[in-house]
């Protein structure tokens, strides 16, 4: 059975994660265009927080082509049409993959690295369109499946045929610069279907979908239920050893933050995440410039409602640097020295004691 979460939490079991800043996530009270808007909203953003995509079956055209149809699994889902009212209203929901056969270290592995590692495991694949699905963004991953099956195609009629089915299918929906999107037409239209010319849409999708929806897929709820059903107790008795094991481990962070949550303290861990974040960009000098500042003015600027406090001088000499652009993976390392010892002094010990961490172990098989 499924468990219910509140809160969404990244892995960071190594150090390419991306980080949500906000001590909340969305509420989900948005409807359904705005959160399309703001999901899709640029393909050079560096990450934010939506959810998943849709799926719908519907008739096929009568064409000799095949209409772009990615692979779900056991189905295959036409999407079309997706944001027309009546559609949107019918649209199917792609299957949940099953956990027969996936261990916890091959499911947890998905949240490492880039989004290939998710896309080059079929349940991991799936996992991520049911994500999507939910949060309204499966045409991006529609587009790329439907643009590596044109390129296997042989049939030269065919092949024109089903590049402009996928053209008429997602052209309403991806998010594209208007540059792209003339390329791909133009690619298309003339029948040319010339590889340079679709390349810059694909390369915008697939970055949209590396930069903005997969850091939200790990973080979700709908992957942190599936990790938990796959946690071995024996993991989670560990972590009364090993205050790293549980930082390091998804679902332990996630409920290390409800009991942090609970005591008001959940803006340290916040902070801690947001530094592994920031030292995961140290071969990007202008992102690791703007995680920084932002770091900063989230939780160390004076009066911040998620405000960390340190020793005196540590935050003065981290504004000096940041102003004087002494920017560099070390930046950090004094604050977060004393918030890893403000975690494991006291709410690490009151956690092993919580209800939060014993009915988690109740509920784990061994």
């Amino acid at each position: 059975m499924w468990r219910s979460y509140k809160a969404e939490t990244p892995d960071f079991s190594d150090e390419t994660q991306e980080v949500d800043l906000n001590v909340h996530g969305s509420d989900g009270s948005d409807s359904e265009q705005e959160e399309r808007k703001s999901r899709s909203a640029s393909v050079t953003s560096a990450s934010s927080v939506p959810e998943a995509p849709v799926t719908l079956r519907v008739p096929t055209t009568k064409s000799n082509a095949t209409s772009p149809t990615p692979s779900t699994g056991s189905n295959n889902f036409f999407i079309a049409g997706m944001f027309d009212g009546k559609e949107r209203s019918n649209r199917e929901a792609p299957p949940m993959p099953s956990t027969e056969g996936v261990e916890y270290p091959r499911a947890a592995s998905w949240a490492a690295g880039n989004c290939t590692n998710v896309l080059n495991d079929d349940k991991g694949k799936q996992l991520f369109r049911v994500f999507l699905f939910q949060s309204l963004a499966e045409e991006n991953l529609g587009f790329l499946e439907a643009m590596e099956r044109l390129k296997k195609m042989k049939n030269g009629d065919e092949k024109v045929q089903f590049a402009k089915d996928t053209l008429n299918t997602y052209q309403g929906s991806i998010n594209l610069s208007s540059g792209s999107m003339k390329a791909l037409r133009n690619a298309i239209n003339t029948e040319t279907l010339d590889p340079e010319e679709m390349g810059p849409a694909i390369k915008e999708v697939k970055r949209l979908l590396e930069n903005d929806q997969f850091p939200r897929f790990r973080r979700s709820e709908l992957y942190l239920q599936y990790l938990e059903e796959l946690l071995p107790r024996s993991y989670a008795e560990k972590w009364a050893q090993s205050f790293e094991g549980l930082l390091n481990n998804h679902v332990g962070r996630h409920h290390f933050r409800l009991f942090l949550r609970s005591i008001h303290a959940e803006e340290n861990l916040r902070f801690w995440e947001a530094v592994v974040e920031f030292r995961s960009t140290r071969h990007k000098a202008s992102a690791m410039n703007n995680l920084g500042r932002v770091i900063l003015n989230t939780y160390l600027a004076e009066g911040t409602a998620n405000e960390v406090f340190l020793p005196f001088g540590v935050r003065q000499v981290i504004e000096r640097r940041i102003q004087d652009n002494n920017i560099d993976i070390t930046l950090f390392d004094e604050a977060i020295k004393h918030v890893e010892q403000v975690l494991r002094n006291d709410p690490y010990v009151r956690f092993l004691q919580s209800a939060q961490y014993n009915t988690l172990l109740g509920k784990l098989n061994y």
